[in-house]
């Protein structure tokens, strides 16, 4: 397995301790990225942006849609708004199973997979030659 380059970082952006918890564990032993960054609502992830937001690096943000003080939505909206989104990479990953929001998420040139919880091994190994992210490992 080829480790990620330094240029790249992975954000986890969900409000469920336990959903969290396995996402970092299968991030971690999957090599996908070894200190993925964590946040329990699209708030505090957009706080990190502000504060820490590099144009020279790719972000691959694992974004939860319904979360408290601010959801997925607003999050994307927001990151477009204040010019933080090149360079982002989302996956939103959701227990959601209701068809307006994957119709919604198409709307979002950010957004390059819509999945249902849980993350898998096989979808990080997948992951990792998509278009948008082969470049980072």
């Amino acid at each position: 397995m080829s480790l990620p380059k330094q240029n790249f970082e992975v954000l986890i952006v969900d409000d469920d301790d336990m959903t969290v918890f396995l996402h970092q564990v299968y991030v971690k032993e999957n090599e996908f990225h070894l200190d993925p960054k964590s946040f329990y609502n699209g708030k505090d992830a957009v706080e990190y942006f502000e504060t820490y937001f590099n144009v020279n690096k790719h972000y691959c943000v694992l974004l939860d849609i319904n979360m408290p003080i601010l959801n997925g939505w607003e999050f994307m909206d927001l990151i477009i708004k204040k010019g933080m989104s090149q360079n982002v990479s989302i996956i939103i990953l959701t227990s959601s199973i209701n068809t307006a929001d994957r119709k919604k998420a198409k709307d979002y040139d950010i957004v390059i997979d819509y999945i249902e919880k849980p993350l898998s091994a096989g979808y990080l190994s997948q992951l990792k030659t998509a278009d948008k992210m082969k470049a980072y490992f």
